[in-house]
C-alpha cells in the first residue's frame, strides 16, 4: 500500500513539473513580449526624445554638426573652413582673422589707411601684413628708403622726419650754404654748412657782419652791394605825345656806401612811337640803400616827361636773397602837359665783376 502511494505521489510530482515547465513557456513568451514591448516602446518614445550625439549641449536639429562637439551655436568661429558657430557663414567672423594692408606700389609695405581682414592662409594679391608705408604710390618710399634732399620734401624712410630734420639724410644730396648761427637771415662768409634747404642756421647769402648778433646784418661796415650794377631794362611807354610803345635797353646803377648819394645811375631807352618819331626816354635814378635788402629813391627824366619842377617820382629796388641780383621797378603817370600818359620800368641788375 505504501509502495503504491509513493509511486502515485512521484507520478503527480512529475506531472506537476511538466506543467510548471509549460507554464514557463508562456512566461518566457511574456518576457519576450516584455522585451519586444520594451523595444517597441523605445521606438515609440524616439519621436520625442532629445538626441545630442556629440554631447555638446545642443540637440540634433539645432546643432549643424552633431558629430563634432566643437561645432554648435555660440562656438568660437576660427579659420578652418568649418562653420563653427552654425551661423551659415564659414570663417567670416573668425577670431584669428588678421588685418591686411594694400600695397599699391608693391614694395612690401602696406598703406595703413587701406585695409581688409582675411584668414592667415588666404593672403589676397596686392595686400601685405606690414602697414608702415607712408607713401604707397612710390616704391622708393618706405621704412627701408634712403632719405635724400628733394624738391618734393618727401619722408623717404617714413620715420616722420624730413631732409634737414633727419640725421640719416644722404649728405651727398645736400647743398653748401653759409652758416647763419644767429638766424637773422644773413650768412657768415667764413663758415660753410651743408643742408637741403636755406633757413634756420643756413643762408644763401654771405652778408652778415656779425653772425653772433641777430640785430646786426649787412651795413656800412660790411656792405656787399658796393659797385656798378648793370642789366637789361624793359620800358613800356603809353601815350607820350600820343604814341605808345616799348623797348629793351641797358643801363647801369652805381651803389656805394662811400658817397652821400648811395644809389645813382642813368637808363636810356630809345624807341620809335608807331614808327613816326624818335622817342628817347632818359631816366636818372637818385636814391639810397635800404638795409638789408633794398634801395629806394626818385628818378628824373631828361625831357621832363615825368619830372616837372619839384615833382619827384619814386622807384624801388630789392636784392635777391643771395645778394647777386637787384630788381628795380618804377612807374609814373601824368595828366597834364601832353595829356594822360604813363611809363613803367622793370629790370634785373647784376653786380659787375
Amino acid at each position: 500500500m505504501a509502495t503504491w502511494t509513493t509511486l502515485l505521489l512521484t507520478a503527480l510530482l512529475a506531472c506537476g513539473d511538466k506543467d510548471g515547465g509549460d507554464d514557463t513557456g508562456p512566461g518566457d513568451g511574456g518576457a519576450d513580449g516584455g522585451a519586444d514591448g520594451g523595444t517597441d516602446g523605445g521606438g515609440g518614445d524616439g519621436g520625442t526624445q532629445v538626441v545630442d550625439q556629440d554631447s555638446d549641449g545642443y540637440p540634433r536639429g539645432n546643432d549643424c554638426d552633431d558629430d563634432n562637439p566643437d561645432v554648435h551655436p555660440g562656438a568660437d568661429e576660427v579659420c578652418n573652413d568649418i562653420d563653427d558657430d552654425c551661423d551659415g557663414v564659414t570663417d567670416q567672423d573668425a577670431l584669428d582673422r588678421i588685418t591686411l594692408y594694400a600695397d599699391a606700389d608693391e614694395d612690401g609695405y602696406g598703406n595703413p589707411l587701406s585695409t581688409l581682414t582675411a584668414c592667415p592662409g588666404d593672403l589676397p594679391p596686392g595686400y601685405v601684413t606690414d602697414n608702415q608705408d607712408c607713401r604707397d604710390s612710390d616704391p622708393a618710399v618706405n621704412p627701408t628708403g634712403d632719405e635724400v634732399c628733394d624738391d618734393a620734401n618727401l619722408d623717404e624712410d617714413c620715420d616722420g622726419l624730413r631732409e634737414d630734420d633727419d640725421d640719416s639724410t644722404d649728405r651727398l644730396t645736400m647743398t653748401t650754404f653759409f652758416a647763419d648761427n644767429d638766424q637773422d637771415g644773413f650768412g657768415d662768409p667764413s663758415t660753410l654748412v651743408q643742408g637741403c634747404d636755406a633757413g634756420g642756421t643756413r643762408s644763401l647769402n654771405e652778408l652778415d657782419c656779425d653772425d653772433t648778433d641777430d640785430s646786426v646784418g649787412p651795413d656800412s661796415s660790411c656792405a656787399p652791394f658796393d659797385g656798378v650794377w648793370t642789366g637789361a631794362v624793359d620800358f613800356e611807354v603809353s601815350a607820350v605825345y600820343g604814341y605808345s610803345g616799348d623797348c629793351t635797353d641797358t643801363g647801369s646803377v652805381l651803389i656805394s656806401d662811400q658817397s652821400s648819394t648811395q644809389v645813382s645811375g642813368t637808363v636810356v631807352c630809345n624807341w620809335y612811337g608807331s614808327g613816326y618819331t624818335y622817342m628817347p626816354v632818359n631816366v636818372t635814378l637818385v636814391g639810397s640803400i635800404d638795409y638789408p635788402w633794398g634801395v629806394s629813391g626818385y628818378f628824373t627824366d631828361q625831357n621832363d616827361w615825368f619830372y616837372v619842377d619839384d615833382w619827384q617820382t619814386e622807384f624801388t629796388g630789392e636784392f635777391s636773397e643771395d645778394g647777386s641780383t637787384l630788381v628795380l621797378e618804377l612807374a609814373a603817370a601824368r595828366d597834364d602837359l601832353f595829356g594822360s600818359y604813363d611809363v613803367s620800368l622793370e629790370g634785373t641788375w647784376t653786380l659787375e665783376p
